[in-house]
């Protein structure tokens, strides 16, 4: 018989071989982010953009909301997002405008685009009849007093004392948008502040914080007398 045997492989290299599949899943286990990112534009219908509005995504799964705010032109970016298919995205803008609600899937990167529509005008008036004529004789019907309500007066801010940019932070070039949830008190003072969302620079939540507890308001009257109001405040810290 003259066929020839093949040469028998290395020992190192049979083992290299076998770790192939082990390295090859370790690198693509790599490859996976452990955070996302969202960005976008906001706009109005006439396609113009709509500068400087919230932009708030929340994960009911995990009950945390992160906020960021547009620039200028109207773009956003928020990084370091924990990925979840479920995330609601809320959009305020200035005044005149009506919040944008949506869902969206931040499995991965994801970037989207935000109409805000005009906030609609609603009217409320009410026409009265004249009371009915009682007839001579007639005996009246004993009058029922009743509470009449329904006056409310917003609070209103009356001393703002605006947050400093961190100096370590802005030299290193730190932006983020500060998302904090507190409560007006009878008095006009903010109490029980704190920040909402997590991805934002340390420094940033410390200021705005800081300057927020000085603010004063003539706080929120109910039929004539103050009463407390949740309030909910963001602060953008942007570097030009």
């Amino acid at each position: 018989m003259t066929g020839r045997k093949a040469a028998a492989q290395p020992a190192g290299s049979r083992r290299l071989l076998a770790m192939a599949p082990l390295v090859l899943l370790a690198a693509l286990g790599c490859t996976q982010r452990e955070t996302v990112e969202l960005s976008g534009f906001v706009q109005d219908t006439s396609g113009s953009r709509v500068p400087h509005a919230v932009v708030l995504i929340t994960d009911p799964e995990r009950n945390a909301t992160e906020a960021t705010t547009a620039g200028a032109d109207g773009a956003f970016r928020l990084g370091g997002i924990s990925p979840s298919p479920s995330y609601a995205i809320e959009v305020r803008g200035a005044p005149g405008f009506q919040a944008d609600l949506q869902s969206v899937d931040l499995s991965a990167d994801r970037h989207v685009g935000v109409t805000l529509e005009v906030e609609p005008i609603v009217e409320a008036i009410v026409i009265s009849a004249p009371s009915p004529r009682q007839e001579p004789g007639q005996p009246s019907e004993a009058r029922r007093r009743i509470r009449v309500g329904g006056s409310v007066r917003k609070a209103r801010l009356v001393r703002y004392v605006p947050p400093v940019y961190p100096e370590a932070a802005e030299r290193q070039g730190v932006v983020g948008t500060v998302l904090l949830d507190g409560v007006i008190g009878k008095e006009g003072r903010v109490v029980g502040l704190s920040a909402i969302n997590s991805v934002v620079d340390e420094r940033l939540v410390a200021s705005a914080s800081d300057a927020v507890l000085q603010w004063q308001y003539d706080p929120t009257l109910l039929n004539g007398r103050p009463v407390e109001t949740v309030v909910t405040i963001s602060v953008a810290f942007d570097v030009p």
